[in-house]
């Protein structure tokens, strides 16, 4: 029985690995620097985990697992290259299982989580038994990760750092390709560009590419491909299309179509039309695992997305919504299924992630906000061993953005905006908080103030 040490095991994508590891006979150990609900859950396994990187966490492990944000000067991956224990990178570990099914992979700078946790309810509700490893919490997986017994593997794939290309996928999914991550590819989009064809192109002569071909590279690439595939999107040539769309509050009404024809009537219990084409990307891809179209959908109309993908946290009379949303074109989509789910008045609090991505994407994000009333913004939310830029900061990009017209507000403490507005809301009035950090807990927050005011009740 192989020991296997995770360093930052507390992870959405290592914790998922570290519990399929687990569950296959690994004797698992980890180590992280705080605890979460996702190491809990390991912990209650009887997985052993520090809560300190310290060198002699790896010893007696016969292999030592790191992922892309652990540095090479971690002491533990340190000690492991000292005493000539093998280090994986988390790939690696994840191709190794996924080798022994037939996988489905999703990549996309946009959408994979959402996309990944459809693919594996829709294979769950055809009684497939699939294993799912997704980037999030997901409540009908009670977690991260399902492990199944049948021979479908459903994982997410990453392209911020190459690692995708470490997969042999039977489907492979690309949701859309957008300039981000370009650090890793020397600042070529054309690269990533090219690392997403070879992605595709991996697939056996009997497996499937399936592209979102809303996205212009992706559909140039469709173009070019010579392996079997499939598009999809609203887009007039996609071979799988959403017609007919009706938006109804917290759904949406669509009737699914394929080479013009349609194939099935179906209702999206999440909102947003981004959500509509992430849902004709899953369906195309189960289709091709031996679900029909039908069923497909019947698996939308009681599809629960995963935590942190527009999380309705208060329903009534004001909402409260949380969402992980941290790139100007997430942004702009899940505003606008704000708007479509509001009856009043919009308010964001909006915490930027990462400095570089901010500045490179400074222009699209002072013109992402559109559909809000009342925009808050807070600090630049940054990755341990990131350094501030000269002239980035939440500050500026709150002024450039007011620039427009738009009310905004910068909040050094975003914990004041709980306070700012929890007096203001009104019935109908739709509060979301945005970011790939900590905001979430600002969402939390509020939820729990108005609860305290007696909220909940019919009337304010």
């Amino acid at each position: 029985m192989k020991h296997v040490h995770f360093i930052g095991i507390g992870g959405y994508s290592m914790s998922g690995l570290a519990l399929l590891l687990h569950r296959q006979g690994y004797r698992v150990t980890g180590s992280d620097v705080n605890p979460s609900s996702r190491t809990e859950r390991l912990q209650a396994y009887g997985i052993r985990i520090e809560f300190m990187h310290k060198p002699e966490n790896v010893q007696g492990a016969d292999w030592v697992v790191y992922n892309t944000d652990v540095r090479e000067d971690n002491p533990e991956r340190q000690a492991a290259k000292d005493q000539s224990i093998p280090l994986f990178h988390r790939s690696e570990i994840l191709a190794q299982s996924l080798a022994g099914h037939k996988a489905i992979t999703i990549s996309g700078t946009h959408g994979k989580t959402t996309t990944t946790t459809m693919i594996g309810t829709m294979l769950q509700d055809a009684g497939l038994d699939p294993t799912v490893l997704v980037g999030g919490e997901v409540p009908q997986f009670e977690g991260n990760v399902r492990i199944g017994q049948g021979s479908y593997a459903v994982a997410e794939a990453d392209e911020s750092d190459g690692t995708f290309l470490r997969y042999d996928p039977w489907i492979a999914v690309a949701t859309n390709i957008e300039a981000e991550h370009l650090d890793h590819y020397r600042g070529q989009f054309s690269a990533l560009i090219g690392s997403f064809r070879t992605y595709l192109e991996r697939v056996p002569d009997d497996g499937l590419a399936v592209m979102g071909i809303d996205n212009l590279h992706l559909a140039d690439l469709a173009r070019v491909l010579q392996v079997p595939s499939v598009t999809y999107g609203l887009h007039k040539e996609a071979m799988v299309r959403a017609e007919h769309i009706e938006l109804m509050g917290n759904q949406t009404r669509f009737q699914v179509q394929v080479h013009g024809h349609p194939v099935a009537d179906a209702i999206l219990s999440v909102p947003g039309i981004h959500n509509v084409v992430n849902s004709l990307g899953a369906m195309a891809a189960a289709h091709h695992a031996g679900v029909s179209w039908q069923q497909s959908a019947r698996s939308l109309e009681s599809f629960i997305n995963a935590h942190r993908r527009f999380q309705v946290l208060l329903d009534h009379p004001v909402m409260i919504v949380d969402d992980y949303a941290h790139h100007p074109t997430e942004v702009r989509s899940t505003l606008s299924a704000c708007r479509q789910r509001a009856h009043g008045r919009v308010y964001a609090l909006f915490q930027p992630q990462r400095y570089i991505r901010t500045k490179n994407l400074w222009d699209e994000f002072v013109e992402a906000f559109g559909d809000t009333d009342v925009l808050y913004l807070t600090d630049i939310y940054a990755p341990a061993g990131e350094l501030p830029l000269d002239g980035v900061s939440g500050e500026r990009l709150a002024e450039d953005i007011a620039k427009s017209g738009k009310v905004v507000h910068f909040r050094q403490d975003m914990f004041k905006v709980a306070e700012d507005v929890v007096n203001i809301l009104e019935a109908g009035d739709l509060f979301i908080t945005m970011g790939a950090g900590n905001v979430y807990l600002v969402a939390r927050d509020l939820a729990k103030k108005l609860g305290a005011r007696g909220v909940l009740d019919q009337g304010m």
